[in-house]
């Protein structure tokens, strides 16, 4: 199974883990510490070892940020995650508070006083997001100030997961549809008529893109962690834990890029800024240890949109016939599983894991699925109205007959994503449903 039904961390833990920072803020000198649920690539999902917010305060959606004082406390959420934080966390010791009602710069901006300063991680938030909280706390006096080292991980210590190791993969020609060496000729076209020297590379699935390569370091994510400078002559730099390459992926890519570890990530970003080089920076995605590092007053850092988003979102021939493909199949494998939902459905036998577990079944059968696309909601009856509800095994409910089955699930396949959204009425359906 690609998917688990386990509660995930336990909100009892919170208050113990929140009053470990509170005293660690003390010693710090701070008033209060950031926690996005975020990683350093800024992706939806994140491998185990970034899941600090979900550590720290029970909450597991995909989505949020907490916001933890030495007296006060808040988690903000948008409208999908409401219900679901009030059920995972410590409201005792965290107050939920739902954006964009009230922003976590407005409310830091009432909640501390003129002098505090409030400390971050700037490998987890953008320059932008960072620009924007300055800007709203400096009216008060309020200062922002990074940290060398996330508080969250002092805490953690030792039982913090490992960051993940998982093979990278070759994309092959035929369903890349373009060879990498041209891709990367096309973005330094781009760059050299930009009048810049370099980019910076922070999203995994540009990188993927741009080297035809795929990975599995995050759930339900086929891509590498790694970052990447983008020269506007020679090969680009990749920053990426050699332990994920093995001898195909490694011949491939010794051929398109200079094979870095992410320990000299940091001496070649100074490099950059040593040499006066124009750095494209897509400030709206990468991490401000970026900005940071390259200068915040640096005028040779230019803040442009990431060169692989527009040429990847044109789909070449090779990869349409691929996505067409991936739907297809999964297409037939979704009838099935209506077909058995039909037939098995009003028995009163079935529960939304079963569903989830007879899904997944059928996507395996076509000898094609290399993960699901995001955990299955498998919502009966009242759950389908949780918003990104996901089925754990205290909240598993049976389906019932004369109730809705909500299913939104997708597929991961090498020549293609899915992603598909039924709403099945278990039985006759009522003239209401």
């Amino acid at each position: 199974m690609f998917q688990d039904f386990a509660d995930g961390a336990d909100k009892a833990h919170g208050a113990l883990r929140i009053e470990r920072l509170r005293s660690l803020l003390e010693q710090k000198g701070l008033a209060a510490f950031l926690v996005p649920r975020a990683d350093a690539h800024r992706g939806e999902y994140v491998p185990p070892a970034a899941e600090r917010l979900k550590w720290l305060t029970g909450f597991s959606g995909s989505a949020g940020l907490a916001v933890v004082g030495r007296r006060k406390a808040a988690l903000f959420v948008d409208g999908r995650y409401t219900l679901q934080a009030r059920s995972q966390v410590d409201t005792d010791k965290l107050d939920i508070v739902q954006v964009p009602d009230t922003s976590a710069g407005d409310w830091m901006a009432r909640t501390f006083a003129t002098g505090d300063i409030v400390g971050y991680d700037p490998w987890l938030h953008t320059t932008r997001g960072i620009t924007i909280l300055e800007e709203k706390l400096s009216a008060r006096g309020i200062k922002l100030q990074p940290v060398s080292r996330n508080l969250v991980d002092a805490i953690w210590g030792r039982e913090r997961p490992a960051p993940p190791t998982a093979p990278v993969i070759v994309q092959p020609l035929e369903l890349a549809g373009m060879a990498a060496e041209a891709k990367i000729t096309d973005l330094q076209k781009a760059l050299k008529e930009a009048g810049q020297d370099a980019a910076v590379l922070t999203l995994p699935d540009s990188i993927a893109w741009l080297l035809n390569i795929r990975g599995s370091d995050v759930k339900h994510n086929p891509t590498a962690l790694a970052f990447a400078i983008l020269h506007v002559n020679g090969k680009p730099e990749l920053f990426i834990d050699r332990r994920k390459l093995g001898a195909e992926a490694k011949a491939h890519l010794a051929t398109l890029a200079r094979l870095r570890t992410p320990e000299e990530l940091a001496e070649r970003v100074k490099v950059l800024r040593q040499q006066k080089r124009k750095v494209r920076l897509d400030e709206d995605w990468s991490a401000h240890w970026f900005r940071r590092t390259l200068g915040t007053k640096n005028r040779n850092v230019v803040h442009g949109r990431d060169l692989c988003i527009l040429p990847k979102a044109r789909k070449n021939v090779a990869e349409i016939k691929g996505a067409r493909a991936a739907h297809e199949r999964d297409g037939a494998a979704v009838s099935r599983y209506l077909a058995w939902l039909d037939r098995e459905a009003p028995s009163g036998r079935l529960d939304e894991i079963t569903a989830v577990k007879r899904l997944e079944e059928l996507r395996a059968e076509t000898q094609a699925l290399k993960e699901i696309s995001f955990d299955t909601i498998s919502g009966s009856g009242p759950n389908g109205a949780i918003v990104h509800y996901r089925v754990t095994e205290s909240t598993n409910r049976r389906l019932r007959s004369g109730e809705l089955f909500l299913v939104d699930s997708g597929g991961q396949f090498q020549d293609g994503t899915t992603d598909i959204t039924r709403t099945v009425a278990i039985g006759a359906p009522t003239r209401e449903m």
